[in-house]
């Protein structure tokens, strides 16, 4: 490496002063190691989002744990799991709050579960407008970047946000006044108890992911928002509700893909008892690649009218996290048949089902 050097000849009286040069960086040099810099950012950046995904896959994983463990330690406490529905004779039929809302104690949210009075002596709107606009992180997948929709008497249906859901089955039925038809874990007018999980407590799904929608009705926006055929024809002709075939969904699949009306508020109350919000079924696998789709456009809030397909989705890659009846929860892919999935979500169908 070479120096700037100074040398004084004294002898001859005159001072000679020798410099060298200071070694520098050109402009080449220096864009160069920028576009170097640049490049490691670019490589290592993926690296990163992954970790952190994997991070947040895993901290909703736990959510999913704690909702199983919860609804587990409710059945052992009442030696039943709770419906889909707490409804007083003051409130209409369609006005009744979710197995969420019963669940709280278990969750660590009995200060919450107090302030809710369901005797019929505070309308629903207060209850809606008070205890159950209240967000509650375990209800909420870190993963998601939807906002959810405010509460306010412009939209009735908003609310705090969920992204958690119980399972109905594998039936499309998700009307309020269907009582036998619901063949999951989870139903509404209608209790189930350990001894009714006929097919083994680990091959029978309990609760799952579901999305956020985008807070804007009539716009079909997928996969985020429900779509409405304004028919119930397709769903009438399934030939077995229990179990639609491969066809079968393809085809209402398709006829999704040109609804006649659509809603956003699903994914936005956790206190509200219909599909969208507390319920889904595994009549269509996890992440359809299809719209989530109802027959009938329901009165209000994402579905709580006639038949629909409103599967289990998620904002991870590749799959749902999903608790199952034993407490254990699994990442369940994609890819998984659409007959295992609905076998999975049929506490009682008899078969035996090969999933891992």
């Amino acid at each position: 490496m070479t120096t700037t050097s100074t040398r004084l000849n004294l002898g001859s009286g005159n001072r000679r002063i020798s410099k060298v040069r200071r070694p520098a960086f050109t402009l080449v040099e220096l864009l160069v190691v920028i576009a170097i810099i640049g490049i490691l950012i670019g490589m290592l950046l993926p690296a990163v989002q992954q970790v952190r995904e994997a991070a947040r896959r895993t901290s909703c994983a736990n959510n999913v744990r704690q909702l199983a463990i919860g609804m587990l330690n409710y059945e052992s406490t009442y030696r039943e799991f709770a419906r889909n529905d707490n409804n007083v004779d003051a409130w209409n039929r369609w006005e009744s709050l979710s197995a969420h809302y019963r669940v709280l104690p278990f969750i660590e949210q009995q200060n919450l579960f107090n302030e809710f009075v369901i005797d019929g002596s505070v309308p629903f709107i207060d209850i809606k407008s008070g205890p159950m606009n209240q967000s509650i992180e375990t209800f909420l997948c870190p993963s998601n970047p939807m906002k959810a929709v405010p509460f306010s008497n412009s939209e009735f249906w908003g609310g705090p946000g969920v992204n958690y859901a119980w399972c109905a089955g594998s039936s499309p039925h998700a009307s309020v006044w269907i009582t036998t038809e619901w063949n999951g874990t989870i139903r509404q007018l209608e209790t189930t108890k350990i001894a009714d999980i006929h097919d083994g407590t680990s091959n029978s799904v309990l609760v799952s992911e579901i999305m956020t929608g985008t807070g804007v009705d009539f716009e079909a926006i997928y996969p985020f928002n429900i779509f409405y055929l304004g028919s119930n024809s397709m769903f009438l002709n399934l030939g077995d509700l229990a179990f639609p075939t491969e066809a079968e969904l393809q085809s209402i699949g398709l006829a999704a893909q040109q609804p006649l009306a659509a809603l956003g508020n699903n994914g936005t109350l956790w206190g509200w008892y219909a599909f969208g919000h507390s319920a889904f079924n595994t009549a269509a696998p996890p992440n359809w690649e299809y719209p989530s789709v109802g027959g009938a456009c329901c009165p209000g809030g994402a579905h709580d009218w006639d038949f629909a397909f409103i599967p289990a989705r998620s904002f991870h890659f590749g799959g749902v996290n999903t608790g199952f009846v034993d407490g254990s929860v699994r990442f369940v892919n994609d890819s998984v048949g659409s007959r295992v999935w609905q076998q999975l979500g049929h506490v009682s169908d008899g078969e035996t089902v090969n999933f891992n």
